[in-house]
């Protein structure tokens, strides 16, 4: 074999060998690297500027991968970005947004628009999404609880009640007050 087939060989060899560009990462590189700069940034404005850079750089990448925009979302919610918050959770919400996202959603246009009738209707649809998953004969979650109660729902205090004799929902007395939390006082706890 020729010696210069050799050495092109062996540097195609080399390069498969280091494994993939940064171009070809899957979403969940991207979402580790986020998700750890952000768990180290402890409020830290510029650690936090630097996870959504890499989210946005994956989402450049991986444009419709939805747990990179979910967390993108939940991250500029947590940095008081709201309309971007949105506008993400918007984008995910055309196409199956979870339970948790669609109330992150509601909240957020409460916390931007106010406690309008769009804003009811949101929570509304989130309360039904939770009605329609929850198996009979389990105790409610505490997001179902949070989304019948903002959704101005009459069962709102049942599910509270029977939250609050379950074993694991009686030993939690933080999600316990904040569900018992007035409206604005409660929106502003999650979206300063």
């Amino acid at each position: 074999m020729n010696p210069s087939k050799i050495g092109s060989l062996s540097l195609v060899v080399l390069l498969l060998a280091t494994g993939p560009a940064a171009s070809d990462e899957p979403p969940e590189h991207y979402q580790e690297r986020a998700s750890a700069v952000a768990m180290e940034a402890m409020g830290d404005t510029r650690q936090l500027e630097n996870a959504l850079a890499i989210y946005n750089e994956g989402l450049e990448r991986h444009p419709d991968d939805p747990e990179l925009r979910s967390s993108r979302a939940n991250l500029l919610a947590s940095m008081g970005r709201y309309g971007q918050a949105k506008r993400d959770l918007d984008a995910l919400h055309e196409n199956g947004l979870h339970k948790e996202g669609m109330l992150l959603r509601c909240m957020l246009l409460e916390r931007m628009e106010g406690t309008t009738d769009n804003a009811m209707a949101c929570y509304a649809e989130v309360e039904a999404a939770y009605v329609m998953t929850d198996e009979t004969g389990s105790q409610p979650s505490a997001n179902h609880i949070l989304a019948a109660r903002l959704a101005g729902s009459p069962e709102a205090e049942a599910l509270l009640q029977e939250w609050q004799v379950d074993e694991e929902g009686g030993q939690d007395p933080i999600v316990g007050e904040m569900l018992k939390m007035e409206r604005e006082e409660l929106i502003r706890k999650f979206l300063p």
